[in-house]
C-alpha cells in the first residue's frame, strides 16, 4: 500500500514534458549488464525451461523486434559484436566503452577511470553546461568508468545523489529507492534509475543522457533465471516507452542516436551465473542503434566492436572522431 501511494504522489508531482529547444544532435546511451545474445535475439534458453511457466517461454524483447529493430541497426547476430575489454568483466567493459579502447583493466576493483571519457570529452569540445551530459546508473561500479572526475558531468549512481535544481520527482524516486532495496548489495532496483532518468530526458532535454541498468547480471548471479528473463521483459517495455518518448519529442527526437548494447555476455549451462572466464564467446554481445544517418534495415552483418560506440558517439555530435565509428549500412 505505501509503495502504491508513493507512486501516486510521484505521477502527481512530475511536471509536464518540457518543450525542448532543437540545440541538437544528442545521444542516449542504454546498457544493460549482463545480457547474452541468446536470449536478446532468440529468447529463453531451453535448458532453463523447467524454471519458466509455459506463458513465461519464447521471444523476450517483443517490442523491440516487432516495432524498433527495422527502423535501426542490430549487430552480433552469428557474434559479429563483440566487447573491447580484455576480459568480459563488468568495469573492465565500461570503462573500454567510454574510452574507444581497452583500458587493461582487468576486474573490477580496478578503480577509476585514469583517463578522460567521451562523455567528459563531449561536455569540453561542446561548451556544455554540466546538466546536458547526464548519466543515471544502477551500479555503484558505474561511477569509476563514466569519468575521471566525479565532477565533471550530472550523474545519480547508486548510492550518490545529489538533487538538481531542488527536482522534487528525482529527490522522492532516490529517496524511494533508499528504503525499496534490491536482496543484492551495490545497486538500487533498475526502476527507480530508469524512471529517474527518463524524467531527466523529458524536462531537461540533455546532449548526452547514459542510463546503464543492472538488475539483469544481479539475477544471473544469483542463478534465477525466472528473474533474469523477468528484467529483460522490463527492459523491453522500457525501451519502448524511450522511442515513444522521443518520437513525440519533435525535432529533438528526430535528432537523436539511440544507442543500446550490454557490457558482456554470460556462460552456458550451469555456467550461465558467472562471466570473465575462458569462454570467447562471453565477449560477443548485441548492439542497436538507430537515429540519422544510419539504415532502417534491422539485423546487419557488419562487423564491429565496443570501441566503436565512442567514434560514433562523436560522429552524431559533429565532433572529431577518435577511431572508426560504426557502420550505418
Amino acid at each position: 500500500m505505501k509503495i502504491w501511494y508513493l507512486s501516486a504522489l510521484l505521477l502527481w508531482a512530475v511536471p509536464a514534458m518540457a518543450e525542448c529547444l532543437h540545440r541538437g544532435p544528442n545521444v542516449i546511451l542504454v546498457t544493460l549488464d549482463g545480457v547474452r545474445t541468446r536470449e536478446f535475439f532468440e529468447g529463453t534458453d531451453p535448458y532453463h525451461h523447467a524454471k519458466l511457466d509455459p506463458s513465461e517461454r519464447g521471444r523476450i524483447f517483443n517490442r523491440l523486434w516487432e516495432n524498433h529493430a527495422s527502423k535501426g541497426l542490430v549487430f552480433g547476430k552469428g557474434g559479429g559484436y563483440r566487447i573491447a575489454s580484455d576480459v568480459a568483466i563488468s568495469l573492465p567493459s565500461y570503462q573500454a566503452l567510454m574510452t574507444g579502447h581497452s583500458t587493461h583493466c582487468q576486474n573490477n576493483q580496478c578503480g577509476r577511470v585514469k583517463e578522460e571519457t567521451v562523455l567528459e570529452a563531449v561536455r569540453r569540445e561542446l561548451g556544455l553546461k554540466k546538466s546536458e551530459v547526464a548519466v543515471f546508473g544502477s551500479w555503484k561500479g558505474m561511477k569509476n568508468s563514466t569519468a575521471q572526475s566525479a565532477r565533471s558531468i550530472f550523474r545519480s549512481i547508486y548510492p550518490d545523489f545529489k538533487p538538481y535544481a531542488g527536482d522534487r520527482t528525482l529527490r522522492k524516486l532516490r529517496n524511494a529507492s533508499v528504503f525499496d532495496r534490491p536482496e543484492w548489495a551495490g545497486s538500487r532496483k533498475d526502476h527507480y534509475t530508469w524512471d529517474m532518468g527518463m524524467h531527466y530526458l523529458k524536462n531537461y532535454c540533455p546532449r548526452v543522457l547514459y542510463v546503464s541498468l543492472v538488475d539483469s547480471d544481479e539475477y544471473g548471479h544469483e542463478g534465477d533465471y525466472p528473474g533474469y528473463v523477468r528484467s529483460l521483459r522490463a527492459y523491453d517495455s522500457y525501451l519502448d516507452s524511450l522511442i515513444g518518448a522521443l518520437d513525440g519529442m519533435g525535432a529533438y527526437g528526430k535528432d537523436t542516436t539511440l544507442i543500446v548494447t550490454t557490457d558482456h555476455s554470460r556462460g552456458e549451462g550451469e555456467g550461465w551465473t558467472s562471466h570473465g572466464s575462458k569462454p570467447d564467446t562471453e565477449k560477443e554481445v548485441f548492439l542497436y542503434v538507430r537515429g540519422p544517418g544510419f539504415a532502417a534495415k534491422g539485423v546487419t552483418d557488419s562487423q564491429a566492436t565496443h570501441a566503436n560506440v565512442r567514434p560514433t558517439i562523436e560522429r552524431a555530435l559533429g565532433l572529431r572522431l577518435s577511431g572508426q565509428a560504426l557502420p550505418q549500412d
